[in-house]
Order: structure tokens, then C-alpha cells, then sequence
């Protein structure tokens, strides 16, 4: 599920149904909050042309790293899923 704020258009999260975490768009975020991103995945999708910097890894597509970290959150979680905010309108 994606969820977009109605005033601008503008992409908010992502859900993957039946999972753990919410896919959050870091532009959104107060300067000086977003948390510093540890690993890109799914770096095979990029244009041809474009590259990224090698400040953090860049795997290709999801790493073994990546699912552990995803499955230690779920550990962490006590394997919940949790419901998705009911969020209504949103104005950003």
C-alpha cells in the first residue's frame, strides 16, 4: 500500500502487506533528524548511467545483511506485525 499526502502528491510510505516495517521516503524528514542510512539495496535497478557514491555498501539486491537486520527488528518486535496507521488526510 502506498500512502500519498493529497495536498501535494507527495509519496509518504510504503507498506509491504503482511510485513514488519514501513518503507519511509527520507525527504520527508526534518533537516537534521533523518537517521544516516547504513546499506543501499536493490542497486540493479538504478538508470544506466547513474552511480552512487561508495560512502555505505551498495548491494544489487537485497543482501544477507539487509534480512538479518529486517529479522533481528521482528525478534525485537516479539514477531508482531503491527496494524498500519489510519493515518486520513495528511497535510505536509
Amino acid at each position: 500500500m502506498r500512502v500519498i499526502a493529497t495536498c501535494c502528491n507527495t509519496p509518504v510510505y510504503l507498506e509491504f502487506k503482511g510485513g514488519h516495517w514501513l518503507s519511509l521516503y527520507s525527504g520527508l524528514w526534518p533537516p537534521g533528524t533523518k537517521p544516516e542510512p547504513t546499506m543501499r539495496t536493490m542497486a540493479s535497478n538504478l538508470p544506466e548511467g547513474a552511480t552512487l557514491p561508495d560512502d555505505i555498501p551498495n548491494a544489487k539486491k537485497q543482501s544477507l545483511g539487509f534480512f538479518a537486520k529486517l529479522f533481528g527488528a521482528w525478534v525485537a518486535m516479539g514477531f508482531r506485525n503491527p496494524n498500519t496507521p489510519n493515518t486520513g488526510e495528511i497535510n505536509v
